[in-house]
C-alpha cells in the first residue's frame, strides 16, 4: 500500500507540474523592488505605503487569477487599531493598616491608561501568578482592583499561558488595572524604552485594562515589604498561584495620548471544487516600520526608510508567486491568501484575522506562513517551524522527500516559532508551519538580525540572497497541490467532520 501511495502522490505532483514554470530569483526580485521601493515609504500601516502596498498586493493575486474574499467581497478586510503612548502619570501605595501613601518615582514604573486620562482612588491591590482560576485554590475576586503580574512566567512552567494571555485573562475577570513586574534588572531599560514609544494594539476596549503598566522589581519589592509579603518568593513560585490579596490600595492619575486607525488584511482566495473538506491557507506580513528616523537637517541625505526588503517584501513576493502557480488549476479545497498588517506590532493582523474570519477557522486544515524568505542561497536545507506542534509533521515529511529537500532537524529554528504570525494559528489548534531555507542557517540568520533587521540597511541590495527563496516558492506551491487535494491529503479540519 505504501508502494501505490508513493506512486499516486508522484502522479498528482507531476500532473500538477505541468505546464508550471519553476519560480525564478528574477521572479522574486521584481515584486521585492517595488515592496522595499523608497515609493511604498516602509510600508507602515496607517500611511499612504500602506495604501500602495495593499493596493499591489491586490493587484498581483487578482491578475493570477484569484478571487476577493474581504470584506463584502473586496480584497481587504479593515483592522482597527490604537496607539497609545504614556504621557504624565502618578502612583501612590499605602498599607491597609496606616493609610500612609508613598509616590513611586517616575524612573520605577512606567503607566498609560485605555482611554486618554484615567484617575482613581484606594484601589485594593492583588498579586497574580499564572496557575488561573482553575487551579483550585479558592481564587479571591479580582474586579476593581489593581493586578500586579511578573512579566514573565516561570521558566519550568511550560503549560502555563503566556503574559499576554494570563493579562487578557484577568482583564476578563474585571481587574481595574494590570502592572508587570520586570524581574530582570538588566531589562527594565529595554521594557520602559518600548513602553515609552507607545504601543498599538487592536482596538476594542476588552483588549485592555482601565491602566497598565510596568514596575523594576527593586521597586516591587519594597512595596511588597509594607504588607508583609516576600517579593522573591512570590515570583518565584508564580506558577502555582492564581491571586494573592496584598492589603494595598493605589491611587493613580494616568493621561495618556490616543492615536486610532484604521489598517487593512488583504485576502484572496482560489475556489476549491469541494470547500466542505476544509481549506489551507497561506499567509505572510506585508507591514515593516516605514520612515524610522526622525528628519536631521544637519544630514539632509541620511536615509530615514525602513524598507523593508528582506522583512517582509520577500515573503510577500513568495506568495504572490506561489498564488499564480496555483490559480491555473481546481484544487478540491479552498485556498486562501492572506497578508496580514501590523505584524511588528504584535502579529496583530493575524489576531484580527482569526477574530473575524471569511470561514470558520476549524475548516482551514493547515496554515503556512512566509516571511524573511531572501537569506539563503541552499536550495535544498529547510527549516520547519512548527515541527512537532501538530500532527501534519510526517506530511510534510513526504512532501519534502517528494521535492528533494533535507529538513533541519536542530530545532534551532524554533525560537522563533511564537515570533510569527503562524503561532497565532497554532494558539488556535490550527496545524501552522513556518518552512523556509532562510532559517535553516543560523549563522546567516543571526547576522541578518544583529544587523540590517529593523534598520535602514534592510533594502534591495547585494545581500539579498534569493535562490533558497525561489526554491522555497516552488515548495510552498508543492505544498498546495498536496493538502489541497483529497486525493494525497484525505484528512479532516480540526472541525472533524466525516469523510465523503
Amino acid at each position: 500500500m505504501r508502494f501505490v501511495a508513493v506512486l499516486l502522490l508522484s502522479a498528482i505532483f507531476s500532473a500538477g507540474s505541468a505546464g508550471a514554470q519553476p519560480i525564478g530569483e528574477a521572479d522574486l526580485l521584481r515584486h521585492i523592488e517595488i515592496l522595499a521601493s523608497d515609493k511604498f515609504e516602509g510600508r507602515e500601516p496607517g500611511t499612504t505605503g500602506e495604501n500602495k502596498t495593499v493596493n499591489y498586493i491586490a493587484s498581483q493575486w487578482s491578475a493570477a487569477g484569484l478571487v476577493s474574499a474581504g470584506d463584502e467581497g473586496s480584497w481587504y478586510a479593515p483592522v482597527s487599531l490604537v496607539e497609545r503612548t504614556p504621557e504624565i502619570y502618578r502612583l501612590q501605595v499605602a498599607d491597609s493598616r496606616s493609610r500612609q501613601f508613598v509616590r513611586v518615582a517616575q524612573d520605577e514604573i512606567i503607566l498609560r491608561s485605555r482611554d486618554a486620562s484615567f484617575r482613581k482612588l484606594d484601589m485594593p491591590m492583588v498579586f497574580a501568578g499564572y496557575a488561573g482560576p482553575d487551579s483550585g485554590q479558592g481564587s479571591v475576586s479580582i474586579a476593581g482592583k489593581l493586578v500586579f503580574l511578573p512579566r514573565n512566567p516561570p521558566e519550568s512552567a511550560e503549560e502555563l499561558p503566556d503574559y499576554r494571555d494570563r493579562k487578557l485573562q484577568l482583564i476578563r475577570e474585571g481587574a481595574i488595572g494590570v502592572i508587570g513586574i520586570v524581574a530582570d534588572e538588566w531589562l527594565w531599560p529595554r521594557y520602559r524604552r518600548s513602553f515609552e514609544r507607545g504601543t498599538t494594539m487592536l482596538a476594542g476596549p476588552e483588549q485592555h485594562a482601565a491602566v497598565e503598566g510596568l514596575m523594576r522589581y527593586d521597586q516591587f519589592r519594597k512595596l511588597l515589604l509594607r504588607s508583609g509579603r516576600d517579593a522573591e518568593k512570590l515570583l518565584l513560585t508564580s506558577g502555582g498561584i492564581d491571586l494573592i490579596d496584598l492589603d494595598l490600595q493605589a491611587n493613580a492619575a494616568v493621561d495618556t495620548a490616543l492615536r486610532s486607525y484604521l489598517s487593512h488584511n488583504v485576502i484572496g482566495k482560489i475556489a476549491g471544487s469541494n470547500p466542505a473538506r476544509g481549506a489551507i491557507l497561506y499567509l505572510g506580513h506585508w507591514d515593516h516600520f516605514g520612515i524610522c528616523r526622525t528628519e536631521d537637517p544637519k544630514e539632509l541625505e541620511r536615509d530615514r526608510i525602513c524598507n523593508g526588503a528582506v522583512d517582509n517584501a520577500s515573503g510577500i513576493s513568495l506568495l504572490i508567486e506561489t498564488a499564480a502557480r496555483l490559480a491555473g488549476q481546481r484544487p478540491d479545497r479552498d485556498i486562501y491568501f492572506l497578508a496580514t498588517t501590523a505584524e511588528e506590532k504584535g502579529l496583530l493582523g493575524a489576531r484580527a484575522f482569526v477574530r473575524d474570519p471569511p470561514v470558520a477557522l476549524d475548516k482551514f486544515v493547515v496554515a503556512f506562513n512566509a516571511d524573511s524568505v531572501a537569506l539563503s542561497d541552499n536550495r535544498k536545507r529547510i527549516a520547519v517551524i512548527g515541527l512537532g506542534e501538530n500532527e501534519l509533521d510526517r506530511d510534510i515529511e513526504i512532501v519534502a522527500a517528494q521535492e528533494g529537500r533535507e529538513i533541519d532537524r536542530s530545532g534551532k529554528a524554533d525560537v522563533y516559532l511564537e515570533r510569527q504570525d503562524g503561532y497565532v494559528f497554532l494558539e488556535r489548534g490550527i496545524p501552522a508551519y513556518m518552512i523556509t531555507s532562510a532559517f535553516a542557517d543560523e549563522e546567516r540568520v543571526t547576522a541578518f538580525i544583529n544587523g540590517p533587521y529593523h534598520d535602514v540597511s534592510d533594502e534591495v541590495n547585494d545581500s539579498l540572497l534569493l535562490a533558497g527563496a525561489a526554491a522555497d516558492a516552488d515548495f510552498h506551491v508543492a505544498l498546495g497541490r498536496y493538502f489541497a487535494s483529497t486525493a494525497t491529503y484525505p484528512g479532516k479540519a480540526s472541525s472533524g467532520e466525516p469523510d465523503n
